[in-house]
């Protein structure tokens, strides 16, 4: 068991910017988890351990946004692949 017995009713208040999603299936406090105001999912070890986690720069959103858009391109083209098969079997 994760709280060890302990009580862990600090979990339940979110750090500014922050909302509390919940525990895991553990159920005790040191595995909850919190969305940051970007949206990412962060553990609430992480949060209180060693602070908030980095924000992501510029640069990385830049990044991630072009590797998205690479695969909304790729799963596009896989989409009208398999509507063509789909066709082809009819």
């Amino acid at each position: 068991m994760c709280g060890y017995g302990r009580s862990w009713s600090w979990w339940r208040v979110a750090p500014s910017g922050y909302t509390y999603i919940g525990p895991c299936r553990c159920g005790t406090g040191p595995h909850a988890f919190y969305q940051d105001p970007s949206g990412r999912i962060v553990p609430a070890w992480q949060v209180y351990r060693w602070g908030l986690p980095p924000m992501p720069t510029k640069e990385d959103l830049k990044a991630e946004l072009a590797a998205l858009k690479e695969e909304k391109a790729e799963l596009e083209k896989h989409i009208e692949e398999i509507e063509k098969q789909i066709k082809e079997k009819e």
